[in-house]
């Protein structure tokens, strides 16, 4: 599965009970895609303005059974990545919808400041600035560490 494309339904389940906005909230998971001949990638998920179910819906393994997933909530996503597509969720919402071939339209439950920040870590595909920002995110490469002198 393409980065994007695995938030997109991983985010599909997630998006689909809604109630009060909460405060920020992570899941990280470790997709070991290697049975199927690709790699093991690593990327955390955060959720602003969106209540606590969002998460725990969204913090459960991969639908593909042939990919080994292991998820694990967080208050928030580590700080050593190595990139961050950040997208609204309202245009998530519209792509999910338009890649099932319905009308990309607006929920109303879903705060227009809702975000989710997609941080890669381990395994991030080369395309995966692209991919974010074709999605309609935008994209924030890790800074290099500065340098000891």
């Amino acid at each position: 599965m393409k980065p994007v494309s695995a938030l997109a339904l991983v985010l599909g389940l997630g998006l689909l009970t809604l109630s009060a906005p909460g405060f920020a909230q992570a899941c990280r998971q470790t997709l070991d895609m290697t049975p199927m001949g690709g790699q093991k990638m690593v990327q955390c998920h955060e959720v602003t303005e969106m209540p606590q179910s969002t998460i725990n819906n969204m913090c459960r393994p991969a639908g593909d059974p042939a990919a080994r997933t292991v998820s694990e909530q967080l208050d928030k996503c580590p700080a050593a990545y190595a990139g961050i597509c950040a997208t609204p969720l309202r245009v998530i919402q519209a792509n999910i919808r338009r890649m099932q071939g319905l009308p990309p339209e607006v929920d109303s439950q879903v705060p227009e400041t809702a975000m989710i920040k997609a941080y890669f870590y381990d395994g991030m595909p080369p395309n995966a600035a692209e991919q974010c920002t074709r999605s309609g995110g935008t994209w924030t490469a890790a800074k290099a560490p500065a340098r000891k002198k």
